[in-house]
């Protein structure tokens, strides 16, 4: 019954990420839709997977381990395509700007 729990949580835990992650990647090139996801939150999310998955390996925990397989890749790709809109956005804004011919 328990390894049954730590399953169910481990489909709960990816279904929290899967939302986001389909939405991030079918709206990567509107930068104004990724403009609201937190940087800095999805860099700890990633790092934290990653670290999920080192601990349920080297401790046999399967249920930890094997969803954060998935959840890592997932939160990479959100931050990745974040870190992308907001660079884009950041050389467009510098590429606007009117020249004001002033030295």
């Amino acid at each position: 019954m328990i390894g049954f729990i730590g399953y169910l949580a481990a489909v709960v835990d990816l279904g929290q990420f899967a939302p986001q992650a389909w939405q991030t990647v079918r709206q990567r090139t509107d930068r104004h839709a990724l403009g609201g996801l937190s940087v800095a939150a999805y860099a700890v999310a990633t790092a934290q997977a990653v670290l999920w998955v080192v601990y349920g390996f080297a401790t046999g925990r399967l249920p930890i381990a094997l969803p954060n397989l998935l959840i890592a890749p997932a939160c990479a790709t959100i931050l990745v395509l974040v870190v992308r809109a907001r660079l884009r956005r950041h050389d467009r804004g510098t590429a606007e700007r009117p020249a004001t011919g002033r030295s």
